[in-house]
């Protein structure tokens, strides 16, 4: 114990090296992400409401050109009504992941009778603005596998 003594201020200070490069290294991510993402849950999050709220024109809005391209309003409306998300009260997100400039993402929709749907969302920037790319219901969920393990 004498012998690593002189040098365990030496071991503090590289201990210290490491975990604050860590922690910024965290914080720097954690930024970068955030500026990436910055207004994508205020989009999923009026997406949904429009719809709950009846005005499928004003979701419908939200959503690319691709998307428009493949899923006309009356589809979207379909699915909506067969999936309960008229019935809207809240989400659940996962951290996107980018592919591409398309960013993938799982929601988990509450209803105001507390169900809860799995959807997997991409979202695009069109001019500044995030649009729904594509929406489908998800046959698995990483957010309720995750709730049913508490």
């Amino acid at each position: 114990m004498e012998i690593i003594q002189p040098y365990l201020g030496y071991i503090g200070i590289g201990i210290g090296a490491v975990v604050g490069v860590l922690v910024l290294v965290w914080i720097v991510v954690s930024v970068s992400i955030f500026l990436k993402t910055k207004g994508m849950p205020q989009l999923i999050s009026n997406f949904f409401i429009a719809i709950s709220d009846g005005n499928i024109n004003g979701a419908y809005e939200m959503t690319s050109d691709r998307f428009q391209a493949k899923m006309s309003k009356k589809q979207l409306t379909k699915f909506a009504i067969n999936n309960k998300l008229t019935q809207y009260r809240r989400t659940q997100m996962t951290i996107p992941t980018s592919e591409e400039g398309v960013y993938n993402l799982e929601v988990v929709v509450e209803t105001k009778t507390g169900r809860k749907i799995p959807l997997l969302l991409n979202l695009v920037k069109e001019e500044e603005n995030w649009k729904i790319d594509d929406l489908e219901y998800a046959k698995v969920s990483k957010i309720l596998a995750k709730e049913s393990k508490s």
